[in-house]
């Protein structure tokens, strides 16, 4: 099964009328390179941890090659979803948005984990969360070690 027919099933479990109409989008994209816009979707945690764990097992499939991601404006995600996700994203990834999803510093220190080691990421947008100052630092930090990405925060 691909990988969008997987989300679409995790999607359509959650039952709600946006979730169900972009499961039936998604199971009719065939297309590769993927870019995934799960965006404004009422997507909790639990919702973003199986949504990783598709991710994490298709992580080196090169028929199912991740390029842009966004869970923007779920703010449920938190830092549970976040580090799920920063554990499960391929390096594939050159884009990903998590605006307005309620991560705090635990999983912001996830995600700029997995930036370290991205070998491809251009761009990520992660303002509107719960990030203290310090971790705010911390981003700007890596934005100045690595120029080349464009780090919204």
């Amino acid at each position: 099964m691909s990988i969008q027919k997987n989300i679409a099933q995790v999607l359509r479990k959650t039952g709600n009328a946006a979730c169900l109409n972009k499961a039936d989008s998604l199971e009719n994209e065939s297309k590769s390179p993927l870019v995934l816009q799960l965006r404004s979707l009422n997507l909790n945690a639990s919702d973003i941890i199986a949504i990783a764990n598709i991710l994490e097992q298709e992580k080196n499939n090169s028929n199912a090659i991740v390029t842009s991601i966004s869970f923007s404006y779920n703010q449920q995600i938190g830092d549970a979803g976040a580090a799920a996700l920063a554990n499960a994203l391929a390096p594939s990834i050159r884009e990903i948005g998590l605006v307005d999803c309620g991560i705090g510093d635990q999983g912001g220190k996830a995600m700029l984990d997995w930036m370290q080691a991205a070998p491809h990421l251009q761009m990520i947008c992660m303002e509107q969360n719960n990030f203290s100052k310090g971790m705010k630092i911390e981003f700007q930090e890596f934005r100045k070690e690595h120029p080349r990405i464009l780090v919204v925060i």
